[in-house]
């Protein structure tokens, strides 16, 4: 599966995301009102292509898919550009959730064995529990 990351200047919060009926574009409407007509393969040429073109997409799609786990063609295929906001506030988060580990870990080796409890990743998340 790929993940692609569809970004513009101006867009804000995005509200619905829909796929076309051909699987070629993706639509999404967000908080300016806007709705945006993506294409689902970005680097996919739009219109006819002709037979010697259509056979060179295929060939190297088909050279994708041999080489796939080859360690720089997979690095290319997992690059995905992010917009600078979005970058450098997932490096901040990622940041913060370090040192908030490290110090829940140092608290831990500096107190009573047994009275720090490990608590999982992801029961931290629950609030409560409806039966």
């Amino acid at each position: 599966m790929i993940r692609e990351v569809y970004h513009t200047k101006r867009m804000q919060h995005v509200i619905c995301v829909k796929w076309s009926a051909d699987n070629k574009y993706i639509l999404s409407g967000s908080d300016e009102m806007n709705i945006r007509m993506w294409k689902a393969n970005a680097a996919e040429k739009l219109g006819v292509l002709a037979p010697r073109e259509r056979q060179a997409v295929n060939y190297s799609q088909k050279l994708k898919e041999k080489f796939q786990h080859h360690p720089q063609i997979r690095r290319i295929a997992r690059h995905r550009h992010l917009p600078k906001a979005i970058f450098s506030q997932t490096k901040e988060l990622r940041i913060m959730k370090e040192a908030r580990r490290r110090k829940e870990m140092n608290v831990r080796k500096h107190s009573k064995p047994g009275t720090v409890p490990v608590v999982s990743e992801k029961e931290k998340h629950v609030v409560t529990v409806v039966k």
